[in-house]
């Protein structure tokens, strides 16, 4: 537009035109064309409203009336110009400001959108429009999250219009969002005004945290809409919360009959089948939301998939996610059978319910005991206790207790040193092949079997090293000290005929062992088939020996007792030696027998049968063939069932439940529970307490103020301070502030920590929301003190009296309120650090509970399983 177009239509206003237009007239047509706009002819209305803007282009309320029009069309953005265009004109046109401020609030420009709204409430708006600007921009602060000035300017419009069904509305909304359950009660009443939905009721009872209460409401609200699917579904949700699954039932198939295509009402069908366990029922319920469009996220058909515990129906579920989703690979993997223990932990957390959990852990469960099958039972022991961490220290000795079934029978030749055990062994050899004449420091465990020649040596790092035909002998003699420290035991691998049937252990002497021996030795006393157990004549059967004997007894373990160096005693002291044993250790011992045995390896190395008879090695023999090489399957299966029985009860003790954990739990929880009691109490004394602080502060600033402040010098001059004292006295009320916040501060921490006990769990949050809520309330409260010391000096005190009431008065009415900074902060932040540490104790027990599913699956019931599998070995053995 020229300026001259300018000019003219300025003239047109203020004179009128050829036509004698005037701005009256314009006026009046602006009117005509909202009535036309009004009965629907918009169409016309907009005509008219275009032809008057080009006749008068700078008429304000033409481009208001356009932009009516165009909010009417739902046009906004046509709206937003319009109405722009008319404050632009017209400035102090309320109407207009508040046109544009509800415009811009619909296309969600917060800012502009406020401070219309403000300039529409700046200016002279007819009062019964204020309403109506002060509920948009509280809407406009609550979707914004400023929920403390929404609930100001909501409260102004619903104190003026407290029948507007939208206003209570929203400021019900406004008050739950800033954690005041009087919301609940707005919303109720707005519901119950003419015209308001049972919407609201809904939404109030889905509010409260009052069940009693949501369910009152819900009732009301199908009463007044007996076919509303989405009452029927809150009133579904609602009775599962409560735990009437038939009631969520019967109101959940409602919902979905009454409005069929609605995909709310059949994932509310589902999570109630769910809860009701009714899983495949919930799987359908998924399927048919799924073909409105709005199929549900992969962790609900998963949870789902996983309550029925049908693998064919899991996989089923399986294309409705991917491997982005958590549990998918896992169910992939429990589908194939792949189940690693990591993916256990993980597909069980999902898990609807115990049973589920308890399938899901199943899956990586040990195979079934192979009952009746002895060595299987032994391989499937070792098995468990490689696959199980807990049961790790187990899996050595079950290995050599698997390695030795299949050999021969072990019998290991035991006693004190110097008791001729190597010289018996080499008897029974017939050759010299355990190591005699050996120090107690450089004995060694020596374990003789069926070989080409030649040894091995074990160490107890996990070494061995090899050694040839003509090398053992030597290694053993010439062995020092420090390396015999080292060694767990040498094998003597030699050809000799007797080795094929038993393997001979040769142990140092109990008496004289070294700790790293002890423990290797003593195994022996369980894990040999049988035990020789070598006196030395004229020292048998000492407390040391019977202790020993004693231990294998225990285990099982048939022991023949053998006396040596028969021939340094005569006929009747060998008499009174044996009898002396069998008397001393009784049934600890089988049976007694006298022997020489260096005799009878001489004997033996010069074939003199009747030396060796003499030397009682062949009476040996043959008590060792009737006694345990006859019985060498049976004395094997009686080694291997003891090892299991050992198995049983070290497997027991090394797994022990995590129900110890469920008190720590527990006394946590009422912990937390009573911090919380004893903190909320302590913030309603404090809401008195602080306030009455803060204006004990004022009060003494108060009578600060009179002291420095200098009286008027004439009836009508004004009272005069310096200005540094604005500035003391800013400090003096900052300093009350401090003071008074800092004892609340210690009162809360208090309540938090008693003094006389442990700290609560999530003790330190709850110090950092009462240190946050304080620091804040303090910078707050600085905020204001500054604003207000400014205002006293320069407005108040040159027009009050300079009497204490007074100087107070003017300065309390500045006194930073506490209520919404730090007593309804603590509080919210109270109900966050709840909700937090409620999950991580539910997550604690959830994990617990998986761990004791996993040890009771993968432990507990195997260990029954196998001791009902050994008993059944021992009954048929006997």
């Amino acid at each position: 537009m020229g300026i001259l177009d300018r000019i003219a239509g300025t003239l047109d206003e203020l004179v009128g035109n050829e036509d004698g237009d005037s701005e009256l007239r314009a006026r009046e047509e602006i009117a005509l064309a909202r009535a036309f706009g009004e009965r629907g002819e918009r169409d016309e209305a907009e005509a008219r409203l275009a032809d008057l803007a080009r006749r008068h282009p700078r008429l304000g309320p033409v481009y208001a009336a356009q932009g009516e029009l165009a909010a009417a069309r739902g046009d906004d953005g046509a709206a937003a110009t319009a109405f722009g265009r008319a404050v632009d004109l017209n400035p102090g046109d309320a109407e207009a400001w508040l046109g544009l401020g509800e415009t811009l609030a619909r296309l969600e420009r917060f800012e502009p959108a406020r401070d219309a709204l403000r300039r529409a409430l700046t200016h002279a708006l007819a009062p019964a429009r204020r309403p109506r600007a002060q509920a948009t921009l509280g809407r406009l602060y609550a979707r914004a999250g400023q929920r403390g000035k929404a609930v100001r300017e909501l409260r102004k419009a619903v104190d003026a219009l407290p029948d507007d069904v939208e206003i209570a509305s929203a400021f019900g909304r406004a008050l739950l969002a800033a954690g005041e359950p009087e919301g609940t009660e707005w919303l109720a009443r707005a519901a119950r005004l003419p015209g308001g939905s049972p919407r609201l009721l809904v939404e109030a009872a889905t509010a409260t945290n009052d069940r009693v209460l949501g369910g009152r409401l819900l009732d009301e609200a199908a009463a007044r809409a007996p076919d509303d699917a989405v009452v029927r579904t809150a009133r579904a949700r609602h009775s599962l919360a409560t735990a009437d699954l038939a009631s969520a039932l019967r109101e959940a198939e409602a919902a979905a009959a009454i409005v069929p295509p609605w995909p709310d009402a059949w994932r509310c069908l589902g999570d109630v089948r769910a809860a009701r366990d009714e899983f495949t029922a919930a799987i359908e319920a998924a399927r048919h939301e799924a073909t409105l469009g709005n199929a549900p996220p992969f962790s609900i058909w998963l949870a789902r998939a996983l309550g029925t515990e049908d693998p064919r129906i899991i996989e089923q579920t399986l294309p409705y996610g991917d491997a982005r989703d958590a549990g998918h690979d896992e169910a992939r993997a429990l589908v194939a059978g792949t189940l690693d223990a990591a993916q256990v932990t993980t597909l069980a957390r999902l898990a609807p319910n115990a049973a589920a959990r308890r399938f899901v852990i199943r899956g990586h469960a040990p195979a079934p005991v192979p009952a009746g099958n002895i060595v299987g039972l032994l391989a499937w022991t070792e098995a468990l206790a490689e696959r199980e961490p807990a049961l790790l220290p187990l899996v050595v000795p079950m290995a050599r207790a698997v390695e030795a079934f299949d050999r021969p029978l072990l019998v290991a030749v035991m006693g004190e040193f110097n008791a001729g055990k190597s010289s018996l062994v080499n008897a029974l050899c017939g050759a010299e092949i355990a190591p005699v004449g050996v120090t107690p420091t450089t004995a060694t465990i020596n374990v003789l079997r069926f070989g080409g020649g030649g040894g091995r040596v074990s160490y107890h790092d996990g070494t061995t090293r090899e050694l040839g035909p003509a090398s053992v002998g030597p290694f053993l003699r010439e062995l020092g000290d420090a390396e015999a420290k080292t060694i767990r035991q040498v094998e003597i691998l030699a050809p000799l005929e007797s080795l094929r049937r038993v393997e001979i252990v040769d142990t140092p002497g109990l008496n004289s062992l070294r700790a790293e021996h002890e423990k290797v030795a003593r195994d022996f006393l369980v894990e040999a088939d049988a035990l020789v157990w070598v006196f030395a004549a004229g020292q048998a059967a000492k407390a040391t020996e019977r202790e020993a004997l004693r231990l294998a007894h225990t285990a099982g373990k048939k022991v023949l007792g053998v006396v040596n160096k028969m021939d340094r005693a005569s006929a009747e002291e060998l008499t009174q030696i044996i009898r002396h044993v069998e008397t001393e250790l009784g049934p600890l011992v089988e049976g007694v027998v006298p022997l020489a045995a260096q005799a009878a390896l001489a004997a033996r190395q010069r074939g003199d049968d009747a030396a060796a008879q003499a030397s009682g090695v062949v009476a040996f023999e043959t008590r060792l063939e009737t006694a345990f090489f006859s019985r060498a399957r049976e004395l094997k299966r009686a080694t291997a069932l003891a090892a299991l029985r050992r198995f049983l009860v070290e497997a027991r003790a090394l797994s022990p439940d995590g129900r110890g954990d469920d008190h720590a739990t527990t006394d946590a929880r009422r912990s937390l529970v009573a911090a919380e009691a004893r903190l909320r109490s302590t913030l309603a004394a404090e809401r008195v307490a602080l306030r009455a602080r803060l204006n004990e502060g004022f009060r003494t600033a108060a009578t600060e103020v009179r002291e420095f402040v200098k009286p008027r010098a004439w009836l009508f001059g004004e009272h005069r301070a310096d200005p540094s004292d604005e500035a003391f006295l800013a400090d003096l009320l900052d300093d009350a502030s401090a003071s008074a916040t800092a004892t609340t501060r210690a009162a809360l921490i208090a309540a938090i920590i008693p003094a006389d006990g442990p700290a609560p769990p999530w003790s330190m949050e709850l110090v950092a929301a009462v240190d946050d809520a304080v620091e804040r309330f303090r910078a707050y409260a600085r905020g204001i003190i500054e604003g207000a010391t400014a205002v006293f000096f320069r407005i108040d005190l040159p027009r009050i009296r300079l009497d204490l009431g007074a100087i107070h008065g003017a300065l309390a009415r500045w006194s930073p309120d506490p209520e919404e900074i730090v007593f309804r902060g603590i509080e919210r932040a109270v109900q966050q650090i709840s909700r937090r540490a409620a999950a991580d104790f539910d997550g604690r027990d959830r994990a617990r509970e998986i761990d004791e599913l996993v040890r009771e699956e993968n432990i507990v019931r195997p260990l029954e399983a196998l001791a009902v599998a050994v008993d059944e070995l021992e009954r048929g053995a006997s």
